[in-house]
This record gives C-alpha cells, sequence and structure tokens, in this order.
C-alpha cells in the first residue's frame, strides 16, 4: 500500500469518527422522557386531571451537548392549566453539574430548595434541577412555586 493510500485512509476513518460523534451529539432522545412525569403524578399535585403530553426535541443548551426532551402537559378539566417539563440526559454527572452551573448564571435563582443534588426558582417561578446526570425544568402555568417543587421532588425520587 503505498503512502497516498495509507493517508487516504486514515483521512477515510478520520471523517467516518467525525461525522459518527457529531450525529451522537445532536442525536435525539430515544427512551421515552417523558415518562418521568406522568400525568398521575400531576393530577396527585395539582388536583386535576391532565392528558397525556405532548412531546418535541428540545435543542442544547450549549454546543455539541445532547438534544432535551420539551414535554406538554394540559389540564383536561377544571381551571386551565398548563406544565411544561423539559429534560436532559447528560453523558456524565460532572457535565450535567458544569452545565447546569452555567445555565443558573442566566437564569438568576430566587430560591433554592433542597430537591435533587441542586436546584433553583428562577424569577419566572419555574424549577431548574439537577439530578446525577440529569437536569430538569419545570414550569406551570398559571406558575405555583408550591406545585412546582412538588413536581419536581417527585421526579428527583423517581431517578
Amino acid at each position: 500500500m503505498s503512502w497516498k493510500s495509507k493517508v487516504a485512509v486514515v483521512l477515510a476513518m478520520f471523517l467516518v469518527f467525525t461525522i459518527y460523534s457529531s450525529r451522537a451529539a445532536y442525536a435525539a432522545p430515544t427512551a421515552d422522557n417523558c415518562a418521568l412525569l406522568t400525568p398521575a403524578q400531576i393530577q396527585k399535585v395539582l388536583g386535576q386531571p391532565f392528558g397525556a403530553p405532548g412531546e418535541s426535541k428540545w435543542p442544547p443548551a450549549y454546543g455539541k451537548q445532547p438534544w432535551g426532551t420539551q414535554c406538554q402537559y394540559n389540564s383536561q378539566k377544571g381551571p386551565e392549566t398548563k406544565v411544561t417539563f423539559i429534560v436532559y440526559f447528560e453523558q456524565t454527572a460532572a457535565v450535567a453539574k458544569q452545565t447546569f452551573d452555567k445555565l443558573s448564571m442566566w437564569f438568576p435563582a430566587k430560591s433554592k430548595p433542597a430537591i435533587g443534588d441542586s436546584a433553583y426558582m428562577d424569577n419566572s417561578h419555574a424549577i431548574h434541577v439537577l439530578k446525577g446526570k440529569v437536569r430538569y425544568y419545570i414550569s406551570i402555568d398559571p406558575a405555583n412555586e408550591k406545585q412546582a417543587k412538588d413536581l419536581a421532588a417527585s421526579i428527583a425520587a423517581r431517578i
């Protein structure tokens, strides 16, 4: 094999590796991530029935991090209420903590409840939680901080 052929093989392997690693970083979640927050959990905390979530991909916070999942739950009876749950699974707990800490600079903490490994309520009354290699966010419309904390704690207990 000539040196040109060897260089071509090495470049081809590098190209394949680069494409594979890029696709893995931007791949959509494969599991049913919305299952971490069930309509039954929401009903227990909010006291009204909710339907199955609408699920969509949610972009990574930074660069080549994994995509997240956004789950939208709507009330079926009673006052119109919407619960938004966004969850990310990082490669390691250290990466999740680093990202969580970076993001907390963009969303000022109003309070820091003792949920998961770290948590904070932002000025919009939404809660951000870190538990192991999982980061998640919960927002309730109309806003209710106590209910958001209760939902966040029920998810942390399942992780």
